[in-house]
């Protein structure tokens, strides 16, 4: 993109800015430069003197003795007590993957297993084979999308994370060999980039969670001599201090702050403490707890949910938020209960999304993001959020998460429940919840996140995700990549990927140019218009104006209703408008289901011995046809499943349809359908 393109996109963007919040942005760029400049002298500078003087020690060995005390983990203040906490099934999964790490082992992003070399190419896409220069960092045009390499692939092995188990399986059994390894993977990383240079100085955040992986790690091994060495330690503690202060000059504020200002904070506040609080130490902690405070009641909603518009983003939010917490606490420094009491109500809401099987549906988007992933479950299942948030007070003698185990460590606290609430609203989100026994529809209602940005969220207003009697069927595509195949991103964001009508093909919030991966308009205002739950019928009724700026206008009106004691879901959609309009409602089945036609408006959906009827009221107004769809369960992976396409040319006319156990159908589902619909649901043209 030549510099005239650049510079008018960002003119663009920013036309609706305030002048204050385009200063301020012009002056950090300006201090990310100078820092860019500076700190390449100040790697030079730094010794075991000039590090100690920062630090406010007397000497370096009194700074490392400190850095051992100032532990910002509680999970590791009794390590001798975790081994006797994990199952059997737990301590062979961590044993294992740390042996997969030592041998140079990684899967991640979608890659499959890939053996690394010896010394590790940090610089690589290893799924592309390419290469990214060793130029300074700040240069590097890191979002070429006429390139399908992914610069989150160096990023992702550079945070270390995958390094994480080795110190696991320390903590466990002991080993020198396990020791070593770590030791000899970070010297590989500090030798290979040198601050401010190559992609992996690029972004603050992945700098911040490295320095979180590389000071859990040290706190893992700190009593093997090989990390006690002085000679390393005088190179672990120069790149904290990198670390700390290229975070501290490259914080990522924008006009909406998210999660990458959060984890540029985490990673201050955790660095802080490694380096024993003092000196320039303080200085971050203060920093980024006054901003972190400031922060969560901006980024985190009364009703609990992270306004990045998506569950896997949520979980990622609350992560960042409470590590700083557990912290500060860890070593006595105070955490006001206003602070807490958000944290708890993010764990409300996890709580509320899990689904039947324990996973939660993929809302918005889903790169796999973590802090400190040390536990064994699947990558979806999100439980250990809701028990570490509730039980960070008194954490659980016995854990069910070993997640939990490893961020708390062991405490005298009861088990937490973490059954399934009954159906919920979040109203600040628009996320709404119904839920029976073993029945769960998850439906946003919500804005597109951001303010309005759009950011991670997706066009998805009024879609929902669907299981009935434990069997997941209606599911949400979620979200497969982002710079790397930019076409394949703005597809799984589309109005058309989702549960949700869509009017004369366009999107309910437009995207602008096709470039801007994390820009949606704001098009969709969603308002709620009635909400009620029962002990057999929740009903949610909602709209959007995201058709409000066609020639001719449209309201889509969607009714959802589940009827508990039935098993039985209702879906109306009606349509507010004049002319003629093509109206396409998709339907994405999970893997697994598959789709065969009936009768004319009825569709048999099989999952293992479970078989549904989805029931047409009006076959003859609308027309229905199998479609290949497609659904990401994680970044960079994808598979082929089963849609259905429900569509209309013409006039405006309302549609209804049932999604039923076939063992309790009734003999002619599509005239029953027609009488249950009939004046029943508020929605235009089936109203009373």
């Amino acid at each position: 993109m030549a510099p005239l393109t650049r510079l008018f996109d960002l003119i663009r963007r920013g036309w609706n800015m305030s002048p204050l919040v385009i200063g301020r942005w012009l002056m950090r760029k300006l201090k990310a430069r100078r820092a860019a400049k500076a700190l390449p002298g100040w790697e030079r500078w730094l010794g075991p003197s000039s590090m100690t003087a920062a630090l406010n020690h007397k000497s370096f060995v009194d700074l490392t003795t400190a850095m051992g005390g100032a532990n910002p983990f509680p999970g590791l203040r009794r390590p001798n007590a975790i081994g006797a906490a994990l199952s059997d099934r737990q301590r062979a999964e961590v044993l294992d993957r740390a042996a997969r790490a030592m041998r140079r082992e990684v899967d991640m992003l979608g890659s499959g297993t890939v053996r690394l070399t010896e010394p590790i190419n940090w610089h690589s896409d290893f799924k592309t084979a390419t290469q990214w220069p060793m130029n300074p960092s700040l240069r590097l045009r890191v979002n070429n999308l006429a390139n399908p390499s992914d610069i989150k692939v160096p990023w992702e092995l550079s945070r270390l994370q995958w390094l994480l188990p080795v110190g696991q399986a320390y903590v466990l059994d002991g080993g020198n060999e396990r020791a070593q390894f770590a030791r000899t993977i970070i010297e590989e990383w500090m030798a290979a980039n040198p601050v401010c240079q190559g992609p992996n100085w690029f972004c603050a955040m992945d700098v911040a969670l490295r320095a979180i992986a590389i000071c859990w790690l040290f706190q893992a091994f700190k009593d093997n001599p090989l990390w006690r060495d002085t000679d390393f330690l005088e190179r672990l503690v120069k790149l904290l201090i990198l670390h700390g202060r290229f975070i501290e000059t490259n914080l990522e504020f924008a006009d909406v702050n998210g999660n990458h200002l959060t984890s540029d904070l985490a990673g201050l506040t955790v660095i802080g403490v490694a380096l024993g609080g003092a000196g320039i130490a303080r200085r971050w902690l203060d920093l980024s707890w006054r901003l972190l405070s400031q922060e969560l009641p901006l980024q985190v909603p009364a009703d609990g949910v992270c306004r990045e518009g998506s569950l896997p983003y949520h979980r990622l939010v609350a992560e960042l938020f409470l590590l700083p917490a557990l912290a500060r606490r860890n070593v006595g420094l105070p955490v006001e209960t206003a602070y807490l009491q958000r944290l708890t109500a993010m764990a409300a809401v996890t709580r509320a999304a899990t689904r039947p099987d324990g996973e939660i549906p993929i809302w918005g988007d889903a790169d796999d993001g973590r802090v400190l992933p040390l536990g064994t479950q699947a990558l979806n299942d999100h439980r250990y959020l809701v028990e570490t948030l509730t039980s960070m007070n008194t954490p659980p003698k016995s854990p069910a998460c070993d997640e939990t185990l490893w961020w708390l460590g062991t405490g005298d606290g009861g088990p937490v429940d973490l059954s399934a609430p009954a159906s919920s609203a979040f109203a600040d989100s628009g996320a709404y919840i119904l839920r029976g026994d073993d029945d769960y529809i998850f439906i946003d209602a919500g804005p597109v996140g951001m303010d309005g940005r759009g950011g991670h969220g997706h066009n998805d207003c009024l879609s929902l995700e669907a299981s009935l009697e434990g069997v997941r069927l209606i599911v949400d595509p979620g979200c497969y990549v982002y710079t790397a195949d930019w076409q394949a991103r703005n597809r799984f964001r589309s109005t058309a990927a989702h549960n949700t009508p869509q009017i004369n093909g366009v999107e309910i919030n437009r995207i602008p140019r096709a470039d801007w991966l994390w820009y949606l308009a704001n098009d969709a205002v969603p308002e709620i218009r009635h909400w009620s739950t029962s002990a057999d019928i929740d009903l949610l009724v909602a709209a959007h104006s995201g058709y409000g700026w066609l020639a001719s206008p449209v309201t889509p009106v969607r009714a959802v209703m589940l009827e508990k004691s039935t098993h039985r879901l209702f879906i109306a959609d009606g349509f507010s408008g004049d002319g003629e309009h093509s109206v396409r409602i998709p339907f994405t089945f999970a893997p697994g289901i598959s789709v065969e036609p009936v009768t004319d408006g009825v569709w048999r959906l099989k999952g293992g011995d479970a078989s549904f009827l989805l029931v047409i009221s009006s076959p003859d107004d609308w027309h229905s046809a199998l479609m290949s769809a497609e659904y990401s369960p994680s970044y960079g992976v994808k598979v082929p499943v089963s849609g259905l396409a429900v569509e209309r040319q013409g006039s405006l006319r309302p549609l209804a349809l049932a999604l039923v156990p076939e063992r309790t159908a009734p003999p002619d589902p599509v005239r029953w359908l027609a009488g249950v619909v009939d004046k029943r649901f508020p929605v235009p043209g089936l109203g009373a």
